[in-house]
Protein backbone atom coordinates (compact mmCIF):
# COMPACT_ATOMS: atom_id res chain seq x y z
CA UNK A 1 0.00 0.00 0.00
CA UNK A 2 1.62 3.19 -1.18
CA UNK A 3 1.70 6.44 0.11
CA UNK A 4 -1.01 9.24 -1.27
CA UNK A 5 0.13 12.42 -2.76
CA UNK A 6 -2.03 15.07 -1.90
CA UNK A 7 -3.20 17.39 -4.77
CA UNK A 8 -0.28 20.14 -5.04
CA UNK A 9 2.23 17.93 -3.94
CA UNK A 10 5.05 16.25 -6.04
CA UNK A 11 6.59 12.64 -6.19
CA UNK A 12 9.57 14.39 -4.68
CA UNK A 13 7.99 15.96 -1.52
CA UNK A 14 6.72 12.22 -0.50
CA UNK A 15 9.96 11.01 -0.64
CA UNK A 16 11.34 13.77 1.14
CA UNK A 17 8.16 12.93 3.60
CA UNK A 18 9.73 9.08 3.55
CA UNK A 19 13.06 10.24 4.37
CA UNK A 20 11.53 12.09 7.39
CA UNK A 21 9.89 9.62 8.55
CA UNK A 22 12.97 7.04 8.30
CA UNK A 23 15.01 9.62 10.04
CA UNK A 24 12.47 10.20 12.47
CA UNK A 25 12.76 6.02 13.05
CA UNK A 26 16.01 6.01 13.44
CA UNK A 27 16.44 8.66 15.72
CA UNK A 28 14.06 7.00 18.35
CA UNK A 29 15.63 3.82 17.82
CA UNK A 30 19.10 5.50 18.81
CA UNK A 31 18.34 7.52 21.30
CA UNK A 32 14.48 6.71 22.88
CA UNK A 33 16.03 4.46 25.47
CA UNK A 34 17.85 7.76 26.88
CA UNK A 35 15.51 9.59 26.12
CA UNK A 36 12.61 7.57 28.22
CA UNK A 37 15.41 7.20 30.59
CA UNK A 38 16.25 10.81 31.78
CA UNK A 39 12.42 11.37 31.65
CA UNK A 40 12.01 8.52 33.61
CA UNK A 41 13.96 9.52 36.58
CA UNK A 42 12.73 12.66 36.92
CA UNK A 43 8.63 11.40 36.20
CA UNK A 44 8.89 8.08 36.84
CA UNK A 45 7.91 5.78 34.44
CA UNK A 46 4.33 6.58 33.64
CA UNK A 47 4.51 10.02 32.97
CA UNK A 48 8.01 9.35 31.18
CA UNK A 49 5.91 7.58 28.38
CA UNK A 50 3.74 10.29 27.50
CA UNK A 51 6.86 12.86 27.82
CA UNK A 52 8.95 10.59 25.43
CA UNK A 53 6.01 10.63 22.74
CA UNK A 54 5.89 14.90 22.94
CA UNK A 55 9.87 14.61 22.87
CA UNK A 56 9.11 13.08 19.35
CA UNK A 57 6.27 15.02 18.70
CA UNK A 58 8.51 18.27 18.77
CA UNK A 59 11.14 16.32 16.60
CA UNK A 60 9.14 15.84 13.89
CA UNK A 61 7.64 18.78 13.87
CA UNK A 62 11.25 20.60 13.80
CA UNK A 63 12.88 17.90 12.14
CA UNK A 64 14.66 20.02 9.76
CA UNK A 65 16.00 21.98 12.45
CA UNK A 66 17.83 19.10 13.75
CA UNK A 67 21.53 19.23 12.96
CA UNK A 68 23.04 16.28 12.03
CA UNK A 69 25.29 14.97 15.08
CA UNK A 70 23.73 17.20 17.40
CA UNK A 71 20.51 14.87 17.46
CA UNK A 72 21.05 13.12 21.14
CA UNK A 73 21.71 16.79 23.16
CA UNK A 74 18.95 18.51 21.13
CA UNK A 75 16.44 15.42 22.17
CA UNK A 76 17.78 15.91 25.53
CA UNK A 77 16.69 19.42 25.93
CA UNK A 78 13.50 19.22 24.58
CA UNK A 79 12.84 16.76 27.46
CA UNK A 80 14.10 19.69 29.98
CA UNK A 81 11.97 21.66 28.40
CA UNK A 82 9.13 19.26 28.89
CA UNK A 83 9.91 18.00 32.03
CA UNK A 84 9.92 21.40 33.74
CA UNK A 85 6.67 22.38 31.84
CA UNK A 86 5.38 19.29 33.94
CA UNK A 87 6.78 19.78 37.07
CA UNK A 88 5.26 23.62 36.90
CA UNK A 89 1.85 21.91 36.18
CA UNK A 90 2.25 19.12 39.40
CA UNK A 91 4.26 21.48 41.43
CA UNK A 92 6.59 19.63 44.44
CA UNK A 93 6.82 16.70 42.64
CA UNK A 94 10.09 14.51 43.24
CA UNK A 95 10.14 11.75 41.60
CA UNK A 96 13.56 11.41 41.40
CA UNK A 97 14.09 11.15 45.02
CA UNK A 98 11.53 8.80 45.92
CA UNK A 99 13.24 6.79 43.12
CA UNK A 100 16.62 6.85 44.62
CA UNK A 101 15.12 6.09 48.04
CA UNK A 102 13.31 3.39 46.61
CA UNK A 103 16.06 1.45 45.10
CA UNK A 104 18.56 2.03 48.33
CA UNK A 105 15.74 0.41 50.31
CA UNK A 106 15.76 -2.39 47.98
CA UNK A 107 19.48 -3.19 47.67
CA UNK A 108 20.81 -6.21 49.81
CA UNK A 109 23.45 -4.20 52.38
CA UNK A 110 27.16 -5.32 51.15
CA UNK A 111 29.91 -3.94 51.18
CA UNK A 112 29.84 -2.27 47.59
CA UNK A 113 26.46 -2.05 48.11
CA UNK A 114 26.66 0.37 50.76
CA UNK A 115 29.06 2.72 48.43
CA UNK A 116 26.00 2.77 46.11
CA UNK A 117 23.46 4.15 48.47
CA UNK A 118 25.92 6.65 50.21
CA UNK A 119 26.15 7.64 46.33
CA UNK A 120 22.70 8.05 46.27
CA UNK A 121 22.13 9.57 49.78
CA UNK A 122 25.04 12.14 48.53
CA UNK A 123 22.76 12.78 45.01
CA UNK A 124 19.68 13.13 46.91
CA UNK A 125 20.71 15.89 49.32
CA UNK A 126 22.29 18.12 46.68
CA UNK A 127 19.79 20.72 44.40
CA UNK A 128 18.26 19.75 41.96
CA UNK A 129 20.10 21.55 39.43
CA UNK A 130 23.26 19.76 40.61
CA UNK A 131 21.88 16.43 40.21
CA UNK A 132 21.33 17.20 36.87
CA UNK A 133 24.84 18.49 35.62
CA UNK A 134 26.22 15.54 37.69
CA UNK A 135 23.52 12.99 35.74
CA UNK A 136 24.13 14.67 32.31
CA UNK A 137 27.79 14.03 32.53
CA UNK A 138 28.39 11.09 34.17
CA UNK A 139 24.65 9.13 34.08
CA UNK A 140 23.79 9.97 30.41
CA UNK A 141 27.10 10.56 29.26
CA UNK A 142 26.74 13.53 27.23
CA UNK A 143 30.21 15.54 26.58
CA UNK A 144 30.25 19.06 27.97
CA UNK A 145 29.02 20.78 24.97
CA UNK A 146 26.20 18.14 24.91
CA UNK A 147 25.23 18.82 28.39
CA UNK A 148 25.45 22.39 27.85
CA UNK A 149 23.13 22.61 24.72
CA UNK A 150 20.78 20.21 26.85
CA UNK A 151 20.72 23.35 29.41
CA UNK A 152 20.46 25.74 27.10
CA UNK A 153 24.29 27.63 28.42
CA UNK A 154 28.03 27.64 26.90
CA UNK A 155 30.06 25.49 27.81
CA UNK A 156 32.19 27.38 29.88
CA UNK A 157 29.06 27.82 32.15
CA UNK A 158 28.38 24.12 32.24
CA UNK A 159 32.51 23.63 33.01
CA UNK A 160 31.61 26.19 35.99
CA UNK A 161 28.58 24.60 37.17
CA UNK A 162 30.13 21.26 36.56
CA UNK A 163 32.71 21.62 38.94
CA UNK A 164 30.78 23.35 41.56
CA UNK A 165 28.21 20.38 41.51
CA UNK A 166 31.28 18.09 41.85
CA UNK A 167 32.61 19.77 44.87
CA UNK A 168 29.06 19.62 46.29
CA UNK A 169 28.38 15.76 45.77
CA UNK A 170 32.29 15.13 47.19
CA UNK A 171 31.06 17.43 50.67
CA UNK A 172 27.92 15.13 50.80
CA UNK A 173 29.25 11.65 49.85
CA UNK A 174 32.53 12.85 52.39
CA UNK A 175 30.26 13.50 55.05
CA UNK A 176 28.66 10.33 55.05
CA UNK A 177 32.12 8.28 54.86
CA UNK A 178 33.85 7.47 58.25
CA UNK A 179 37.28 7.44 55.98
CA UNK A 180 36.79 8.99 52.60
CA UNK A 181 39.11 7.31 50.07
CA UNK A 182 39.65 8.60 46.38
CA UNK A 183 36.99 10.28 44.78
CA UNK A 184 33.31 8.91 43.94
CA UNK A 185 32.94 10.88 41.34
CA UNK A 186 34.79 8.85 38.69
CA UNK A 187 32.89 5.60 39.75
CA UNK A 188 29.24 7.57 39.77
CA UNK A 189 28.37 5.75 36.40
CA UNK A 190 29.61 2.73 37.56
CA UNK A 191 27.78 2.34 41.00
CA UNK A 192 24.60 4.17 39.30
CA UNK A 193 24.29 1.96 36.32
CA UNK A 194 23.80 -1.23 38.65
CA UNK A 195 20.50 0.17 40.39
CA UNK A 196 19.44 0.93 37.14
Amino acid sequence: MGVRTPPGRSALDAQGSAADRQRLTELFCRHGDAVFSYASDRLGSEDARDLVSEVYAVAWRRLSTIKEGQERPWLFGVARRLVLQHRRSRAGHAALQVRLQSQADEIEHGPSTCQRVDVMAALAQLPETDREVLLLRYWYDLNGRESAKVLGCTTTTFAVRLHRARRRFEDAYGHRQAEPSSSPIGGLTAYTKGLE
